[in-house]
């Protein structure tokens, strides 16, 4: 009922107030890493709404964080996908559920599929953020959201959260309408704060299976890093084949990784920003396979 209060309440200040009140600030192209509204919708696959910042102690330069999110988004998805990053001056809900209604209202065609992705604090606040903005139905377009590492939940949680959307935790490879989430722990380093959840949701990014199953570094198809320390502008981005395996370990209720540390930036046992990277091609095909089962079923009316 929250959500169709706040939903109703948008649209009414917006009609009564269009013109009235300030620009928002998404309105220009100066508040985005990237916005790829010039290209036409029907050229991409999906578009894909991102949310990131480069670790602390990068610098935080207009330059830095482009190069970023370049490498999170444009380099490992490829052609055919429309980008959209905003620039979050003040990394608040409210800033992020701004730029992901701008984004939705003015550079999203209705039932076009389109995919979320942030990691760490910024997928927390992008969780946030969509619990208060509209528009993030199976109907509208919405594929998934892939939220590693935000704060640690339980599937009945999420689902409680998105229960007027009808949103749920993924459970296989090709569900789509989804949260999808882990918490990584790096090489059974402590976790400050440790999650110790056995009821926490976890999916493993390797085989997209939420049970104990392990998967081996043989399914991780290919990690992708941006270590802009590196002055060689041409050796900043490292591709890495098979570069690690994942399994859940459901009483900590965290994702246990096994692999080399010498690409990651770790804190307290957790990825900073990595926990995308060590998965890019994995969560790139997954989200073409899930995206390409929507339109499938739009098709030719096949059941989820």
């Amino acid at each position: 009922m929250k959500k169709i209060f706040y939903c109703f309440t948008a649209v009414v200040v917006a009609l009564l107030f269009n013109g009235c009140l300030r620009v928002s600030p998404f309105e220009y192209g100066t508040n985005w890493l990237f916005r790829e509204n010039d290209i036409p919708q029907f050229h991409s696959k999906f578009d894909l709404f991102y949310l990131g910042k480069a670790p602390t102690g990068y610098g935080d330069s207009h330059a830095i964080q482009f190069n970023w999110t370049k490498t999170h988004t444009a380099d490992i998805f490829g052609k055919g996908v429309r980008v959209f990053a905003p620039e979050i001056k003040e990394p608040t809900v409210k800033n992020v559920a701004e730029a992901l209604d701008f984004y939705l209202k003015n550079f999203h065609k209705a039932g076009h599929p389109f995919i979320l992705l942030a990691e760490g604090k910024a997928a927390e606040l992008l969780y946030q953020a969509m619990r208060q903005t509209c528009g993030l139905t199976v109907e509208n377009g919405f594929v998934a959201a892939y939220l590693p590492d935000m704060q640690a939940k339980t599937a009945e949680q999420i689902t409680k959260d998105f229960h007027w959307e009808n949103l749920k935790p993924a459970k296989k490879a090709d569900d789509y309408g989804v949260i999808i989430t882990w918490t990584s722990c790096i090489n059974d380093e402590e976790l400050d704060p440790d999650p110790i959840q056995h009821q926490s949701y976890n999916i493993n990014p390797l085989n997209w299976k939420t049970t104990t199953i392990p998967a081996s570094a043989k399914e991780n198809i290919k990690a992708v890093f941006y270590m802009p320390e590196r002055t060689n502008i041409f050796t900043r981005k490292i591709e890495v084949r098979h570069f690690c395996g994942a399994v859940i370990d459901s009483v900590r209720g965290v994702l246990e990784i096994k692999c080399p540390s010498q690409f990651l930036h770790v804190s307290n046992g957790r990825f900073t920003n990595n926990c995308i990277s060590i998965f890019a091609a994995n969560i790139v095909a997954n989200a073409n396979l899930r995206t390409q089962t929507l339109i499938n079923v739009r098709q030719w009316g096949k059941q989820k």
